[in-house]
């Protein structure tokens, strides 16, 4: 009795390191959800552009982080319930268009967006949101003023873009401007 009570132990021994091995050599494998280093590093190169194109009103920058067609930019304008001020572009010239009118507006941009953003992506591996939290100065020329006489202008909210790999390439295909109005920014910045 007594040797089969140690054969039983030795076996079970057995079976209980060949169970933790198992377990223990599943460390290597990714973690479920877990976006790969090289894709994250893409697309926050890809943020980077986006936003040193603005900072530096350099048009052709800017719009190529973007992809041309299917592109969509929605703004609520800082009124979330109220439609009637959103303000939505489908076309990739709009947004150009858009962008160059700041960029004659104003002389300096200063953009800070939140980091890491937070991606999210789907299981094939094409498309990714990712979201951040922007704050935006804007400043006019020298000798310049905006209506009411000031010298700038603030935005801040929170961005939604989502982001599709097309031929190993990530850009952005549409981008979700969640603008903070002048409460919220109070709020946000305990103002």
């Amino acid at each position: 009795m007594l040797t089969m009570f140690r054969n039983f132990a030795n076996v079970s021994g057995v079976l209980i390191l060949l169970l933790l091995a198992n377990f223990m050599g599943c460390g290597d494998a990714d973690k479920v959800g877990q976006i790969p280093a090289e894709e994250v590093l893409q697309i926050s190169s890809i943020l980077d552009q986006w936003r040193e194109g603005y900072e530096t009103e350099d048009v052709n920058t800017y719009i190529n982080t973007f992809w041309e067609d299917g592109f969509l930019y929605v703004s609520d304008m800082g009124t979330d319930g109220d439609k009637t001020d959103d303000v939505e572009f489908d076309d990739i010239r709009e947004e150009r268009a858009s962008a160059t009118r700041v960029f004659d507006r104003f002389q300096d941009i200063e953009i800070e967006l939140s980091s890491p953003p937070e991606i999210t992506m789907n299981d094939d591996g094409t498309e990714a949101e990712v979201r951040n939290h922007y704050r935006i100065q804007f400043f006019v020329s020298d000798g310049q003023t905006l209506e009411g006489g000031y010298t700038g202008a603030y935005a801040e909210g929170d961005n939604i873009f989502i982001f599709e790999k097309r031929n190993d390439e990530w850009r952005i295909a549409e981008w979700h401007d969640e603008a903070f109005n002048e409460a919220e920014i109070r709020v946000a910045n305990n103002l």
